[in-house]
Order: C-alpha cells, then sequence, then structure tokens
C-alpha cells in the first residue's frame, strides 16, 4: 500500500467534498450519511487512508475526513492509525524533551499530590540540577522513560476515561452515533493534537538549545522547561477544536425539526465535555509519571 498521497488523489479529494455535502444537504435521511461515506470510501479516487495519508488530509482537508469517519468499516481502520500517529508523535516529544534536559543539566523531581496538598509551600514540579549527568544518565535510571512514557499512555488514559461521558452527552443532545464513533473522533482529536506539538517541537528545540549554548541562568532554563512540559496541552487546543468541529457535523443526524434548537444544546455539552478532558488529562499524565518515577 503506498504510504504517500498522490497529487491526483489530493486534488481528488477536494473536488469530492462538495458533490458529498450536496448529497447529504439533499437527502432526507440523515441516518444514510454512514452510508454515503461507505460509498464515499470505496470510491477510486479518494485518498489513500495510510499514515502520512491521514496527517495530510487533517491538515489540508478534515471536512473530507470526518465525512469518511462515518463509515462503520472505516473506523475500524481509522482508530488503530490515529492511536499509532499519537503515540509516536507523543513518543518523540518525551524523547526529545529528556535530551533537553539532559543537555541543560537539570531533570524535574516530582512530590506526590497527597504530599504535596498535605505540606503547605511543597512545589509539585522543582527542577533540580545534574551538573554531572550525561546525555544517558536519565536514560538508565529510567526516569526519561517514565517521562516520554506518561505522556503517551497518560493522554490515552484520560480519553478512556472521558470517553463514556462523550458518548453519553452525544446521546443527551440527540445526535444518531456508536461508541466506536465516538472513540474514533476522540482519537482524531489525539492525533490533531499530536500533528500540532510535531509542529511547535522543532521551535521550542531550536530555541532552548539556544539557551544552552549561551549558558542561560538556572532560573530562565527552569521556565522554559515548565513551558516545554506544558507544551502537549497548549498543542492540544488544536485537538480539541478538531474533535469539537467533527462531532458538531453529527447535527444532521438529529431530526430536522429539532436541529436548530439540539444544536446550541450540543455545543454546550462538546464544550463542557472539552473542560472535563481538560482537567482529567494532566492528573492523569502526572499521576502516571510519579507512579513511575518512583
Amino acid at each position: 500500500m503506498n504510504t504517500t498521497l498522490t497529487t491526483s488523489a489530493v486534488d481528488s479529494e477536494y473536488a469530492l467534498q462538495p458533490i458529498a455535502e450536496a448529497r447529504l444537504a439533499d437527502d432526507p435521511q440523515p441516518a444514510d450519511a454512514a452510508k454515503l461515506a461507505d460509498s464515499l470510501r470505496d470510491a477510486p479516487n479518494v485518498p489513500n487512508l495510510t499514515l502520512f495519508g491521514l496527517v495530510e488530509l487533517m491538515l489540508k482537508n478534515e471536512r473530507l475526513l470526518d465525512r469518511l469517519s462515518r463509515s462503520s468499516n472505516l473506523q475500524r481502520e481509522l482508530i488503530p492509525r490515529f492511536l499509532a500517529i499519537g503515540l509516536a508523535a507523543y513518543g518523540v516529544f518525551g524523547v526529545m524533551l529528556s535530551t533537553f534536559f539532559s543537555v541543560a543539566k537539570v531533570w524535574p523531581e516530582l512530590s506526590a499530590i497527597a504530599a504535596w496538598l498535605a505540606t503547605p509551600g511543597e512545589e509539585l514540579i522543582y527542577f533540580a540540577t545534574s551538573p554531572h549527568a550525561s546525555l544517558l544518565t536519565h536514560w538508565l535510571d529510567g526516569s526519561a522513560f517514565a517521562l516520554t512514557a506518561a505522556f503517551a499512555l497518560g493522554l490515552i488514559g484520560a480519553i478512556g476515561v472521558c470517553l463514556p461521558s462523550f458518548y453519553f452527552y452525544g446521546l443527551l443532545a440527540g445526535v444518531r452515533t456508536t461508541m466506536l464513533h465516538v472513540t474514533t473522533l476522540a482519537l482524531k482529536g489525539m492525533a490533531a493534537s499530536a500533528i500540532a506539538l510535531m509542529g511547535a517541537l522543532p521551535i521550542y528545540f531550536a530555541f532552548v538549545l539556544a539557551l544552552v549554548v549561551f549558558d542561560a541562568p538556572h532560573e530562565i532554563v527552569a521556565l522554559v522547561c515548565y513551558v516545554g512540559l506544558a507544551l502537549p496541552f497548549i498543542a492540544g487546543l488544536w485537538g480539541t477544536r478538531s474533535l469539537y468541529l467533527g462531532f458538531l457535523c453529527l447535527v444532521d443526524t438529529m431530526k430536522q425539526e429539532c436541529q436548530a434548537d439540539r444544536a446550541c444544546f450540543l455545543r454546550r455539552l462538546l464544550l463542557s465535555w472539552s473542560g472535563c478532558f481538560t482537567a482529567v488529562t494532566p492528573v492523569m499524565i502526572f499521576t502516571l509519571w510519579e507512579f513511575m518515577s518512583r
């Protein structure tokens, strides 16, 4: 299977999009949207949905991908591929961040959440200097592996915790969907966050290497390290947007007489779920990181 999109395939997807949307708009039965997605999925001009193909499609024509994700057959293919994109990107992020910490001769030290709450003045995360550490020191003692795994597995764990509520919110708003489709949309949001993170990571890494070269004070280096830990959550705003728009496209699965009122209700539920997910994710990542760092 080809691992890249050909130029003709990319061009043809833009030609397919208005046709698909027109057919969906003219169809009086919203449930047929999934059938249309199945038919589009087998069309000869639809781009190959490989890993690199999905990345390019999310960057160039995410709306078409949202339409295609309605296919129940395609969902079984998209879920592991979105998951692979997210794991690969957050794995690269963990390796790069660990490398920077080692080069800067600092390393984050964590306090248990219970101890932090019970002890006034206790720092949850602080950066301790490690002047004698080499690039391999923190890999050999396992702390770098703990950091990398915490970001990758913590995000998946947060999605797993919040996914039932996401499905329930959709049903409460009147959207006709399945748990498999909701999982596909959630992992698409994770993949979109991962792509945004990969776009920001080279800029961040170039900046922090300049601090190391010019021997910046420890306070400035520590501040930039905190920004590095927050970078996945900043990039996560793009994934939240992707998830919001993808789920909002399902308004046409509601009964036509209810769409005007229910669409506003659905938006509020999506914002509520986004707030819940934003609160759960850092707690999940930190808990796994602190547990694996012991």
